[in-house]
């Protein structure tokens, strides 16, 4: 019997080979059923069909979650399909490579729309549902960004840091209603993203590794699959006193 059997996750930014793709594969594999969004449809169709025909029980929805609208209808999907919602995963996050003086306001936009009122966007209409049930989990991804700052990142780290605020504030606000709400915030993880960009940059992978993971204790980067693990925890029953909070996972980095 899995760990999360029979319960019904909401997972965003699922299709493209990172910690979305990899948590919903350790989702199914604890026995969720699982429904995920994501802007890129040809590589969500893909992926669900694929774990379709392993066995899995899961469903793309195309989604932009920095629009209100799709947002609400992701999470609709999820519930109207199962009846119930369970785990939402608050996942989905993009960055531009800008100093201060180079973000112009609609870059903000876009990077505050996606990594923060995304999670705004999608935690409303989960809370709704998971407020009747008197139960439900949220994890909202944060990252080490939310504690320590990165070279001409500024939209990314903002948004980062203020995903702990949201993650406190609605566990706070919904407590009293069954609803747990954490974050993970992983460290430096290789994933599809970085391979394509170590790719553009015609760097050698295994030089962008070793350098990607040298300010960790650990003195490597992590897997996908390291963070997905974190993220089941939290989101299973096994994390059942814990809310409010943020794990990191991150190889020692932010205690160095």
């Amino acid at each position: 019997m899995g760990r999360l059997n029979g319960k019904i996750a909401a997972v965003t930014g699922a299709a493209i080979g990172g910690i979305g793709e990899a948590t919903v594969r350790r989702f199914l594999a604890e026995g969720a059923h699982v429904v995920f969004c994501d802007v890129d449809v040809a590589r969500g169709q893909a992926l669900s069909a694929a774990l379709s025909g392993e066995g899995g029980n899961c469903h793309f929805e195309e989604a932009d979650i920095s629009d209100p609208e799709q947002a609400e209808h992701f999470i609709q999907a999820a519930h109207q399909r199962h009846g119930r919602l369970d785990i939402l995963v608050n996942n989905a996050a993009i960055r531009n490579y800008q100093d201060i003086t180079e973000a112009d306001p609609a870059s903000w936009d876009r990077v505050l729309g996606v990594n923060l009122m995304g999670m705004v966007n999608c935690a409303r209409p989960a809370v709704r549902h998971m407020r009747e049930q008197h139960a439900g989990v949220i994890v909202n991804l944060a990252s080490v960004r939310s504690l320590v700052s990165g070279p001409r990142c500024i939209q990314y780290d903002t948004s980062k840091a203020a995903i702990l605020g949201l993650t406190r504030g609605l566990a706070n606000d919904h407590a009293a209603d069954g609803i747990r709400v954490m974050a993970v915030a992983p460290g430096p993880i290789y994933t599809d993203f970085h391979r394509r960009r170590v790719a553009s940059m015609g760097r050698e992978e295994a030089e962008f590794v070793a350098e990607f993971g040298a300010d960790t204790m650990l003195k490597r980067p992590g897997t996908p699959n390291e963070i997905a693990n974190a993220i089941l925890f939290v989101a299973s029953d096994e994390a059942s006193f814990m809310t409010g909070t943020c794990i990191y996972v991150d190889g020692g980095q932010t205690g160095l």
